[in-house]
């Protein structure tokens, strides 16, 4: 169905005696998207070809419609450019799961949808308000990425505070704003005058200020608070979706790590357990306290020593060790003597028969310590076996 038109236009008709050349001529020139000054132009000929005064009204007519249209389709070119900017923006968001890569997109978006000589994007970092630059596009010395914002100052304050955009022409000047001597010193250094902030707001709340400056007054409009406004809702939207993956990322990861921790833990188990089994096997087969020592000298990389209760040495060249102490009942837990020289006690039930020592050739790890006090579990193992085969009782020599 064609559309109906319009009542200007139904009623529109050239005077008597006019040609409707001058008209004509600048619908051709609307037709073909030809600068204003083609406008003028055609009213010049009009002038000099001596048209009528009648014909010079029609075409002055037809000259301020023009202009009309002309601005009617010049602000739908940049609407469809904008919209088109935004689409753009709108994919580049969705695709990147990066905080600091959507906050340095939104940001040159900003500078290049508006015109304006910097733009940066502010992130909350605490729940008073406190914010930092993420992003900032154009040159800047001072607005500087990683630079702390006040939270109870400035304009990103009036934002949070209102949810809805803020701008003004003169920033120094601006009475609405409770200024921050140590801001305003940094936007001034700047030679910032005009600023537009808007909120990025999501459905979890505020997640930080969106701001476009200008070193010029320049008082922005509100088609421009309204499309910066749409990029500021599409960056939220996209910020709130990368913080809360980075939070996700961030305990997979330490999940991932604690279950890697605790796989080396059951992975050292089993390995000490492998390994008390093979000490415990090697005490009941009958190779006596010498042979257990020796073969725990190997797995500890140590020189090994046992002695009984009496300090008798059972196993080991007691020639090699600095003077030792007497022997003295101690807890069945390894412990240190001196800096290189490590004791595990023997017991045989509630029956304290003497030690088992060892100096390590490194240093002796957490594992190495359980494998020591496996050693002296062994070693009386080894005794008993020793006692049995030998018809005697207690610690003795000959159940070496």
């Amino acid at each position: 169905m064609a559309k109906r038109p319009t009542a200007a236009a139904a009623h529109w008709e050239p005077d008597d005696g006019e040609d409707g050349s001058g008209a004509l001529e600048i619908l051709e020139l609307l037709a073909v998207q030809a600068p204003l000054d083609g406008i003028d132009e055609v009213l010049l000929r009009a002038h000099d070809r001596g048209a009528t005064a009648d014909e010079l009204a029609a075409i002055h007519r037809a000259g301020r419609l023009g202009r009309t249209v002309h601005g009617l389709l010049d602000r739908r070119r940049r609407r469809e450019a904008d919209l088109a900017a935004l689409l753009d923006t709108a994919r580049e968001l969705a695709s990147s799961c990066d905080v600091d890569g959507l906050v340095k997109t939104v940001a040159h978006r900003t500078r290049a949808l508006l015109q304006v000589d910097m733009a940066f994007v502010a992130l909350l970092t605490t729940g008073s308000g406190d914010s930092v630059i993420r992003a900032s596009a154009g040159a800047t010395t001072s607005l500087h990425i990683g630079l702390q914002l006040p939270g109870k100052h400035g304009i990103g304050a009036v934002v949070r505070a209102t949810g809805a955009p803020f701008w003004t022409s003169d920033y120094q000047s601006e009475t609405r704003v409770d200024h921050d001597p140590e801001l305003d010193a940094a936007i001034a250094r700047e030679g910032i005058r005009s600023v537009l902030a808007l909120p990025l707001h999501h459905a979890s709340g505020t997640v930080g200020v969106l701001y476009a400056a200008h070193r010029d007054v320049r008082h922005f409009e509100p088609d421009e608070a309204a499309l910066l406004g749409s990029l500021a809702d599409l960056a939220a939207a996209a910020v709130d979706k990368a913080q809360w993956l980075e939070l996700y990322n961030a305990e997979v990861a330490k999940l991932e790590e604690h279950s890697a921790l605790a796989m080396e833990t059951i992975e050292t188990e089993r390995w000490l357990e492998a390994v008390r089994d093979h000490i415990i096997g090697f005490a009941l087969s009958g190779q006596g306290v010498a042979g257990l020592a020796a073969e725990v000298g190997v797995l500890l990389d140590a020189e090994i020593l046992v002695r009984d209760h009496r300090g008798r040495i059972l196993a080991g060249h007691e020639e090699t060790w600095p003077p030792l102490p007497p022997p003295t009942a101690s807890p069945r837990t390894p412990m240190l003597l001196d800096a290189s020289t490590w004791q595990a006690a023997v017991w045989a039930g509630t029956t304290w028969l003497g030690h088992i020592l060892a100096r390590p050739r490194t240093t002796l790890t957490p594992e190495g310590e359980r494998m020591l006090a496996y050693a002296g579990q062994a070693v009386a193992l080894a005794v008993g076996v020793g006692r049995g085969a030998a018809g005697v009782g207690g610690f003795d020599s000959r159940c070496v």
